[in-house]
C-alpha cells in the first residue's frame, strides 16, 4: 500500500475519477490537484513544500516542473495517451493522418522534459479504419486507464516492480520529435492546394463533433467544417449551392 501520493487529473472525466478513487484505495493519504483547461497554472504552493511516495499524472493539463517532480521519494509517472512514436500536442490526430496500423497509451516517469522520460511499458492496440477521433480518443482513454490500473497494483505490492518494467521495455524508445500547440493548429489549417486524398485524411483526422474542426482563411474570415459529407456532383446540375444538403442540416438552415 502506498503512503502519501500527489495526484494531477483533469476535472470532470469519468476515467479520471476512476483511478483517483483506484488510488485512494491503494493508498493512505492521497491530495488531488485538478485541472480545467490547457491554460491553467498551478498555484498551490503547499504541495511543493511536501514529500510523496508517488506523484501521477494522468490527461492532467498540467507541466509539473523538476522542483515538484523531485518531491516523489520513488516515482513521478505519467500516462502518456499515444505510443512513444509521437511526443507532444495532437498526437492522435497525426497518427490518424499518418495511417498508423497501432495506436496505444505509454506510462512513463517523469522528468524536466515533455513526454521523455524513462518508458515503464506501452498498451498498443490496432488503429482501425473505421475510428473517428471520438471513438479513438475513447478507446485510448480506456485502454490508458487499465493500464493505470494495472501499474498502481503492481507498484502497491512492491514498489521493486517499477524497476523490472522498466528493463523491460529497455527497447521503447521517445522519438525526437515533439509537437506543440503551434504545429496542430497549423496541422488544421486546411491549404487551399490540398489534393483529395489528402483532404479526406485530414477531415478524418481533425474533425471532432462540438469541439475542434478543420478550417481554413479567406481575406481574415475564418471557414469552419461544420459537419463533413460528400456530395456527388453531376454534370446536369447547373448550381451547386445547397439544394443537396443532408436532411438534418437543411433543417436546421430552414428554421434560422
Amino acid at each position: 500500500m502506498f503512503g502519501k501520493v500527489l495526484f494531477f487529473g483533469r476535472k470532470d472525466d469519468k476515467n479520471v475519477k476512476k483511478l483517483f478513487f483506484h488510488l485512494k484505495k491503494k493508498s493512505k493519504t492521497v491530495k488531488a490537484v485538478w485541472s480545467v483547461n490547457p491554460e491553467d497554472k498551478l498555484k498551490l504552493k503547499k504541495i511543493f513544500h511536501q514529500n510523496y511516495d508517488y506523484i501521477f499524472c494522468f490527461r492532467s493539463f498540467y507541466i509539473l516542473k523538476k522542483k515538484l517532480l523531485d518531491r516523489a521519494k520513488l516515482a513521478a509517472i505519467n500516462f502518456h495517451p499515444n505510443t512513444p512514436k509521437y511526443r507532444g500536442m495532437g498526437c492522435l490526430n497525426f497518427a490518424m493522418y499518418k495511417n498508423e496500423k497501432f495506436y496505444g497509451a505509454t506510462a512513463h516517469l517523469m522528468d524536466a522534459k515533455i513526454d521523455h522520460g524513462k518508458i515503464i511499458n506501452v498498451r498498443r492496440f490496432k488503429l482501425l479504419k473505421k475510428f473517428s477521433v471520438e471513438t479513438l480518443l475513447k478507446k485510448s482513454h480506456e485502454v490508458m486507464l487499465k493500464q493505470a490500473i494495472e501499474l498502481v497494483n503492481l507498484l502497491s505490492k512492491d514498489h521493486k516492480n517499477l524497476h523490472k518494467l522498466i528493463l523491460k521495455s529497455k527497447n521503447e524508445k521517445w522519438s525526437k520529435k515533439i509537437k506543440t500547440r503551434k504545429d496542430l493548429d497549423k496541422f488544421y489549417n486546411i491549404n487551399n492546394s490540398i489534393s483529395h486524398n489528402d483532404l479526406i485524411r485530414k477531415i478524418r483526422a481533425c474533425y471532432m463533433h462540438n469541439s475542434f474542426r478543420p478550417y481554413f482563411m479567406l481575406h481574415n474570415f475564418k471557414f469552419v467544417l461544420m459537419k463533413p459529407y460528400y456530395e456527388k456532383i453531376f454534370k446536369k446540375r447547373k448550381y451547386k449551392m445547397y439544394f443537396n444538403l443532408p436532411l438534418d442540416l437543411r433543417k436546421k438552415d430552414e428554421k434560422n
